[in-house]
């Protein structure tokens, strides 16, 4: 479940570990972006985001979205039995001097950082990398005046999963930084925890609560895992 395509990049990563034979992609365009939101309201939001993916028989529920993540992920396990995973900040595998890339609302949820990190919360660039990606120049436009101070970076930490269609702009701004995500660790967890199987073949169906966009976003799936 995310609020667009950024969890498209944790679902190609599952199926790369073959974590399973059928994914439900539930897509809550309704609700885009969720990292401007309150936090009550997406608790609501993830509470019936999880009903509704239990009612097309998911046994297992993923957030593929940080802000719903730190938003949500506690208070939804206290209303639902099913199993649930989400991605939450990791400044442990951070190292010198730091630009952690935030939603403003996912700012809020961050454990304390060091004296060498620095907090860049843009409103607008999840919102931007939905509408126009795979196109960067829009995005690059917004967000390179934005990372232009920080260019002395040692690592960049893109603690949203949409930002990491913006990896390419970010390296582009900030050539020394390494670039660290959340997203690889959450996947390889899911795998270790799920029970141990044969998955032959792998089957991925879409849900969305605004307008239809299948064929796009199957598209960028299939670029993700090529």
């Amino acid at each position: 479940m995310d609020s667009g395509i950024g969890g498209l990049n944790l679902l190609a990563r599952l199926l790369k570990l073959k974590c399973a034979d059928r994914y439900l992609y539930f897509a809550d365009t309704e609700h885009l972006p969720y990292g401007s939101k309150g936090a009550e309201r997406l608790r609501e939001i993830a509470f019936r985001g999880v009903e509704r993916l239990r009612e097309r028989g998911a046994n297992v529920v993923i957030f593929g979205c940080n802000t719903l993540s730190v938003c949500a992920l506690d208070a939804v396990r206290k209303r639902t039995s099913l199993p649930l995973f989400g991605l939450l900040p990791r400044p442990e595998l951070t190292y010198g001097k730091t630009l952690f890339m935030t939603t403003p609302t996912t700012s809020l949820f961050l454990p304390p950082l060091t004296r060498q990190s620095v907090l860049l919360t843009p409103p607008r660039l999840a919102a931007l990398i939905e509408r126009f990606y795979p196109d960067t120049r829009e995005i690059a436009r917004y967000l390179s005046p934005l990372l232009a101070p920080y260019g002395d970076m040692d690592c960049a930490y893109l603690g949203c999963s949409h930002y990491l269609f913006a990896t390419e702009v970010i390296r582009a701004s900030l050539p020394k930084a390494k670039i660290l995500e959340n997203v690889t660790p959450l996947a390889a967890l899911v795998k270790a925890v799920l029970p141990v199987r044969s998955v032959k073949s792998q089957n991925v169906d879409f849900l969305f609560s605004g307008q239809n966009e299948e064929s796009r976003y199957a598209e960028i799936l299939s670029s993700l895992l090529s």
